[in-house]
């Protein structure tokens, strides 16, 4: 990816992407199973592979032939967040 190299006028923005969709998620008040302790202490890496999922089927929907993107991250969902321990919260 071109952002990688530091003279790239995005490096920055992407450098710093996790830390602000961290951010920006942690403004809200998620409900999350009380096994897994609150979400500060425990959901920061589940928001990382989420992230990672759908950058790379993004980039899988944008060839040819293109995946459902809503169908790959169903399938996606049920391995980050299992049943039955996220069932109550979905």
């Amino acid at each position: 990816m071109e952002s990688l190299n530091p003279e790239h006028p995005l490096h920055d923005e992407f450098t710093a992407r996790m830390d602000d969709i961290w951010e920006n998620y942690s403004q809200y008040p998620w409900l999350i199973p009380p096994q897994l302790g609150s979400w500060k202490s425990s959901m920061r890496p589940v928001v990382r592979k989420a992230m990672e999922i759908m950058d790379g089927v993004q980039l899988w929907w944008l060839r040819e032939p293109e995946v459902d993107l809503c169908k790959e991250w169903a399938q996606m969902e049920n391995m980050l967040f299992p049943s039955p321990l996220w069932d109550a919260y979905r």
